[in-house]
């Protein structure tokens, strides 16, 4: 159950960076001054890590389940569609930041905040499901052995913000979220 732990902690750092963000859509409703680069390189991770690392893993989980377990409820059987759906709203999100560096005008602002916030809030209820009905249907349901497999098969997915080659890239999301978690643990 290796990977669930790891999908879990992930969960926990796309939760603190959509805090993140949250912050940053606040700053520039109130002061006009976001901070660009912080919230570029949170969407540069958006478009690399969930799409190509994360929901890779949860599918594998999802594919096993539905061998082990055909005949639950259809609740979390649609995720493989979601995750496509949430990639629809990266790709709306990441069109939405290029637009506010090209025209950073009231206008393109407004649009860029409701843009932002709906890419939030969908990120949250999906999470919100993963955790209550998908993981622990698949902790009900998977055995040992199809853990082991599930781990094998995850193994070559992962997460440029813990990956201890990362080098610089999203050095600075790295930072922030050591520092997030030191704070937690304190």
């Amino acid at each position: 159950m290796n990977t669930l732990r790891i999908l879990r902690a992930e969960h926990n750092s796309i939760a603190f960076l959509l805090g993140l963000l949250e912050t940053q859509a606040s700053l520039m409703e109130k002061t006009g001054q976001p901070d660009l680069k912080l919230i570029t390189e949170i969407t540069d991770y958006f478009r690399s890590f969930p799409d190509m690392h994360h929901h890779p893993k949860e599918d594998i989980v999802l594919r096993r389940l539905r061998q082990r377990a055909p005949d639950l409820d259809a609740e979390f059987f649609g995720l493989e569609a979601e995750h496509e759906d949430l990639s629809d709203k990266l790709q709306s999100f990441s069109r939405a930041v290029v637009a506010l560096f090209v025209d950073p005008s009231p206008m393109t602002r407004a649009d860029f905040i409701k843009t932002l916030r709906s890419f939030i809030e969908h990120e949250r209820e999906h999470m919100a499901i993963e955790e209550r009905f998908f993981f622990p249907a698949a902790e009900k349901w998977l055995t040992e052995e199809d853990w082991s497999e599930i781990d094998e098969a995850v193994s070559q997915f992962v997460d440029p913000l813990s990956a201890p080659d990362a080098g610089l890239r999203f050095f600075s999301l790295r930072k922030k979220l050591e520092r997030w978690h030191g704070e937690v643990a304190a």
